[in-house]
């Protein structure tokens, strides 16, 4: 196959490129609509609406670090007129799959701040690393990443070992400047969670 006649403009012609901002999105059925409407006006995502500060946490969701994220969001939902929220807080299973995107965008762009609990690259909150880098011009002000570190130069190297992931965190970190907090233990991640605002 060859090259078009013309390129590809030819067919924007006649359509707000408002609208082909993003062409990648899905499109949803009529019954996948309705169910992100039932969605966003459901807990948790109706408290997000009455918080005055909402904070998404991004990061693994399983092991001890998918527990250390379920206590940083625990943090942040027990500060004054906040409400801390994950992605796997939300009313999806595996049959929304493609509710998963826009659910995230919801939440990003309703976001006060979101912080990255970061341990490793290993789970889909690489996924979300790459969301934020595709639109970190537009989140980059609300980000804040925590960020472990190991003392153990190659364990560090081992958790960290994705070089996709790596350069989308290494962007985003400098996008983000001083938000970029480290952290070796659960007593210093406690300590970093309350410089977040």
């Amino acid at each position: 196959m060859g090259e078009r006649e013309g390129g590809d403009e030819e067919l924007l012609v006649g359509i707000d490129r408002k609208e082909v901002r993003f062409p990648e999105r899905l499109s949803l059925t009529p019954e996948q609509h309705q169910r992100l409407k039932n969605i966003v006006n459901a807990d948790p995502l109706d408290a997000m609406k009455r918080a005055s500060r909402r904070y998404v946490i991004v990061g693994s969701g399983s092991g001890e670090a998918g527990l250390r994220r379920e206590m940083v969001t625990d943090w942040f939902d027990s500060r004054p007129n906040a409400v801390g929220i994950r992605l796997e807080d939300v009313d999806l299973d595996t049959e929304d799959i493609d509710l998963w995107a826009p659910v995230f965008d919801i939440l990003a762009t309703q976001a006060t701040w979101i912080v990255g609990v970061l341990e490793n690259f290993d789970g889909g909150h690489v996924w979300e690393l790459g969301y934020l880098y595709r639109v970190q011009t537009e989140l980059r002000d609300v980000l804040w990443i925590l960020k472990r570190v190991y003392e153990d130069r190659e364990r560090m190297r081992e958790e960290y070992d994705n070089g996709m992931a790596a350069s989308h965190l290494k962007v985003l970190e400098e996008a983000v400047e001083t938000r970029v907090l480290t952290w070796e233990d659960e007593g210093d991640l406690r300590r970093v969670v309350e410089d977040v605002p």
